[in-house]
């Protein structure tokens, strides 16, 4: 999986849509994602697991992308013809949310 990092400011650009995400959470995230401390030191320090801390830092990824709540993350290996579909079906989802009308 490739490393995320952003600065302190990107972080705190987006953090109003961080919705009901506890305090705690947010500064979870931000140890790994702007601090670059492992997942699995962060994991230690907060008394959690590390798929814990990944699940948090994918939350905040996805409200940094503007990603609604309810979508789900899938990954699957595709064919390139294939591949391409659905990043056509995701861009068209996407514009619909844009306009309103999803």
């Amino acid at each position: 999986m490739t490393k995320v990092s952003m600065t302190a400011e990107e972080f705190d650009s987006f953090r109003v849509r961080l919705g009901k995400m506890t305090p705690e959470s947010i500064a979870i995230a931000r140890e790994v994602l702007v601090d670059g401390v492992p997942k699995f030191l962060v994991a230690q320090r907060h008394r959690l697991t590390q798929p814990r801390v990944g699940a948090i830092v994918d939350r905040v990824l996805a409200a940094a992308q503007d990603v609604p709540r309810n979508w789900e993350r899938v990954e699957v290996w595709l064919p390139p013809e294939l591949a391409q579909q659905v990043r056509e079906v995701a861009a068209q989802a996407r514009a619909k949310i844009a306009e309103g009308s999803l």
